[in-house]
């Protein structure tokens, strides 16, 4: 008896956490949004950065079968390889939103939104990840600069998508084309869900950018058809 008393005793500490940490938390539970890219019409602030800018979009000439590509993890600059929401405040200082994440750290979200454009776009006749099974003729490099929500006062951010794209050949190991894609976008308010949607436009918008100047040779000097 005396020892099931004792049980009963020590179990009450836990069952008090329980109800603090567990299933009856009282903290509130972190916000993961998912990022859906939707298809747009290149509209950002974009340059074109080295030698053999594309500048051909809709109407280039369809990919050939050994046009291939594989997109390898993006690069990112510091405080933005996580799941953190990334916000710039008065005077250049770091910071994330509380309460809130991406579904998945930011370069394996942009390189599967990167895939995605670029296969849509339909200039390579296979898009894949750089796990993919195969050796693709193509290989694109992804540098995010910039993927944050910037405060620069009072009133909503502005969210800023940057990435540097280049495009080399696999066997030769030479730059095809580089492109930097950049577009900024006013949240419509200053809360969670107004920024997420800024992050989704802008985001659309550097990579249809993106998709217009990454293109094969190939298919580049391709005349459009009649």
């Amino acid at each position: 008896m005396r020892t099931a008393k004792a049980l009963l005793v020590m179990a009450l500490p836990l069952l008090a956490a329980g109800c603090v940490s567990g299933l009856h938390s009282n903290q509130s539970a972190q916000q993961r949004y998912v990022l859906r890219a939707q298809p747009r019409v290149a509209g950002g602030v974009a340059t074109a950065a080295t030698t053999n800018a594309v500048t051909a979009v809709a109407g280039a000439g369809r990919a050939s079968a050994e046009d291939t590509l594989q997109v390898l993890p993006p690069m990112t600059a510091a405080g933005l390889d996580s799941d953190s929401i990334a916000v710039i405040r008065p005077g250049q200082r770091l910071d994330y939103y509380r309460g809130s994440s991406w579904a998945a750290a930011v370069p394996s979200m942009l390189q599967m939104l990167a895939i995605e454009s670029l296969r849509r776009q339909g200039r390579f006749s296979v898009v894949e990840s750089d796990t993919g099974p195969f050796d693709a003729q193509y290989l694109l490099s992804l540098e995010v600069t910039h993927f944050e929500a910037e405060y620069s006062g009072t009133g909503p951010p502005t969210v800023q998508v940057a990435l540097v794209c280049t495009l080399g050949r696999r066997a030769a190991r030479n730059v095809v084309v580089s492109y930097t894609a950049h577009s900024e976008v006013v949240a419509g308010a200053d809360r969670m869900r107004a920024v997420v949607a800024a992050f989704e436009r802008a985001t659309g918008d550097a990579l249809a950018q993106m998709a217009a100047a990454i293109v094969p040779p190939a298919v580049s000097s391709t005349p459009a058809a009649p």
